[in-house]
């Protein structure tokens, strides 16, 4: 594994993401491995179509949009473009009527309850057997029928999760009534004092994992400095240029640096902003897997988080 990954999403092709939703959303994966067993994520910048429709749901992950442009619906107030939502498992929101297409950076990843997140092979294989079973997806519901011909409503994913797991989904406990919608425009920029010529603006840190979302700007002619990076960092460029490895790259960058790893220096002659997520959960799984300890979610003492 690479200890720091770089990409162009401009120049990855789209793929389409079966999920038994109205429409179809088509996405480019941006590379990331966990580095945990068992712990998965996915991070995608994808493009909801226009009619798109979800009903009110709710996940046993959890997940972090940001639209780049058009107009999200979340069913809990629209995110325009530069807007950031954080959906926590557990927590309801939708029902989602897309109206127009937008694009958005969407990451999906395990949260603190320990659920398994499907990957999206794993979704895409589990959704082709229930339909060769006789089921039918449609407006996010799967549909099977009883011998007496009635119908056994599900939600598709609920009922793609069950049939790849072997057991019914169990969501963890609310730890937020509701999804945390961030208008990203009311926050400001704030210097770092540790790296001058570096600005964050901190948008939010969320559960026990303390999953951070910022943006990070370079001021022209500064530099992220070299360092062994404590937590792992996915930067997406929004905004300007920078130099890394010496090589100058623009908007659409994806940049992967792992927990651990040993960066250079980023330099911006120009100035640049990014999009970061940043994720301790995965250097503190490592530390505990070093360790010989359990895990969070494999500790005897733990208290119940399952809601139902």
């Amino acid at each position: 594994m690479d200890d720091v990954l770089l990409l162009d999403t401009e120049a990855m092709p789209y793929e389409e993401v079966r999920r038994g939703r109205v429409h179809m959303i088509r996405r480019k994966r941006l590379p990331l491995e966990s580095g945990i067993p068992g712990v998965t994520m996915e991070y995608s910048l994808s493009i909801v179509p226009d009619g798109y429709f979800t009903p009110r749901h709710r996940h046993n992950f959890d997940q972090i949009r940001y639209t780049i442009s058009g107009v999200q619906s979340t069913g809990l107030g629209d995110l325009a473009p530069g807007e950031c939502g954080y959906f926590p498992e557990g927590s309801y929101y939708g029902p989602q009527k897309q109206e127009g297409e937008c694009a958005c950076l969407v990451l999906q990843f395990q949260g603190a309850s320990g659920e398994h997140l499907l990957s999206n092979e794993e979704m895409n294989a589990t959704y082709d057997r229930l339909l060769k079973s006789g089921g039918k997806f449609e407006n996010g519901i799967y549909t099977t029928l009883k011998p007496d011909g009635g119908k056994i409503n599900r939600d598709s994913y609920e009922a793609i999760w069950e049939e790849h797991e072997g057991r019914d989904l169990k969501f963890p406990a609310e730890r937020y009534r509701q999804p945390v919608m961030m208008m990203t425009n009311n926050y400001r920029f704030w210097p770092d004092r540790k790296r001058p010529g570096v600005e964050i603006k901190h948008l939010g840190s969320f559960s026990e994992a303390r999953t951070t979302v910022t943006f990070q700007r370079i001021l022209p002619g500064g530099e992220i400095p070299a360092c062994v990076q404590e937590d792992a960092e996915l930067r997406y460029l929004i905004d300007g240029s920078f130099t890394f490895d010496g090589k100058v790259r623009g908007p659409g960058t994806y940049m992967f640096v792992r927990n651990g790893a040993n960066v250079e220096a980023l330099r911006s002659d120009s100035g640049a902003t990014f999009f970061t997520i940043t994720l301790p959960m995965l250097a503190d799984l490592a530390a505990l897997l070093k360790s010989g300890s359990p895990l969070p979610w494999e500790r005897a003492d733990k208290r119940s988080i399952a809601a139902e």
